[in-house]
């Protein structure tokens, strides 16, 4: 089932001092996401995203602005947590963790250690179940990382721990590709090819173990630093495209060519069913049920204290709970929210109000015929809040 967009608000309708290129594309990829996120909710109705950044927690709905960045955000709105499934949620979460892991690496090399990067994947078919095939996969995961040739690895070339990334795409030619990145730190120097060779025998036999069979890239390793740094770059950030447009026109084009071995993310199938291609459905549903409860990302036990000073991990959802440092620009009180979550266009106002003003708020809430009892917030006369319970 795909959501209806009532009255949507064009782009350029949203007022901006500062429209160039950029400003419009990274907008655009804004705006895409909020879309995005609805189309879950309509897919995952008795889930948490279904309740994401709609659910009212508090009396009022506060509009907030950094300065600083110039951004803004919603404050007393329910959250889930989901970096599998929601787009607002995953966004912030992964933009979090990247910048744990460049806090990991730097302090890693400046004690004198290396990192590098290393991929796992396994063959695979068009015909594999998700379930099956993901359940194989990680149970051979966790297989190579235990027992005495797994210690001797890690004491042999003086790993310091490994940081692990779990992703998964979709091809019409070969289906479901589950496959994991992971960053691994040394002590200091290493015999990286003689690494290379151990860890991909204790990968190949961990794989044959469960079923599982790969080719000559079952397991990669970039030897240098400019890999590892492009990695965590990306990690989080998407490119500068508005994925629900040109990249989603894009993927048509590319399945209209018959093209079959286009390896699609989780997102961009959600691109796609938000297009038309309604088949895609079935595959978005299987991957939310057997992605649901599972780590995106994963330290290895005590790599976390090693290199981040025993700051204590927080899980997805505290994350995305965290304050951020801004202003209150104003508040939307319980009926005023209703009529912007009718109109859908909870991301054209955070638009209008990273701007700072407030009162281009009022005229665009005021266009999308929102009587505005909301009051302003100003520091130096007081704040009266009207918010209706």
């Amino acid at each position: 089932m795909c959501v209806q967009i009532v009255n949507a608000i064009p782009i350029e309708k949203i007022p901006s001092n500062n429209l160039h290129e950029n400003n419009q594309q990274l907008m655009r990829s804004r705006l895409s996401r909020w879309k995005q996120q609805r189309l879950v909710q309509s897919l995952l109705p008795n889930e948490r995203v279904a309740f994401c950044m709609r659910r009212v927690q508090h009396a009022t709905v506060d509009v907030c602005y950094s300065p600083d960045h110039q951004s803004a955000h919603y404050s007393g709105l329910m959250v889930c947590g989901s970096v599998w499934v929601c787009p607002l949620c995953a966004v912030k979460i992964s933009e979090r963790r990247r910048e744990e892991i460049e806090r990991a690496i730097a302090h890693c090399l400046a004690k004198g250690g290396g990192v590098y990067l290393a991929t796992y994947t396994i063959s695979h078919h068009r015909c594999d179940e998700l379930s099956e095939l993901l359940s194989s996969f990680l149970s051979a995961r966790k297989k190579m990382r235990q027992g005495r040739a797994a210690q001797e690895i890690r004491r042999t070339f003086g790993v310091l721990g490994t940081i692990s990334v779990r992703e998964v795409t979709w091809s019409k030619r070969n289906g479901w590709h589950p496959h994991c990145h992971e960053l691994v730190f040394f002590e200091g120097e290493v015999d990286i090819l003689a690494y290379e060779e151990a860890v991909r025998k204790q990968w190949y036999r961990s794989a044959e173990y469960y079923g599982l069979s790969m080719n000559e890239h079952g397991f990669q390793l970039d030897r240098t630093y400019g890999a590892v740094a492009d990695y965590v770059a990306k990690f989080g950030r998407e490119p500068m495209r508005s994925p629900w447009s040109v990249t989603a026109e894009m993927t048509k084009s590319h399945l209209k060519k018959g093209h079959d071995d286009e390896h699609l993310t989780p997102f961009a199938l959600l691109d796609l069913i938000a297009t038309g291609h309604h088949e895609f459905e079935p595959l978005f549903l299987e991957y939310a049920q057997w992605f649901k409860g599972k780590h995106q990302l994963v330290w290895s036990a005590g790599l976390r204290a090693k290199l981040l000073c025993n700051d204590e991990e927080k899980t997805d959802l505290e994350l995305v709970q965290e304050a951020e440092e801004s202003i209150l620009l104003g508040r939307l009180n319980h009926r005023q929210w209703r009529t912007v979550l009718r109109y859908d266009v909870r991301g054209e106002l955070l638009e209008v109000a990273r701007s700072g003003n407030w009162q281009a708020v009022l005229t665009f809430l005021s266009s999308i015929s929102i009587h505005t009892s909301s009051t302003r917030c100003n520091y130096e006369h007081g704040f009266h809040d009207q918010a209706e319970t």
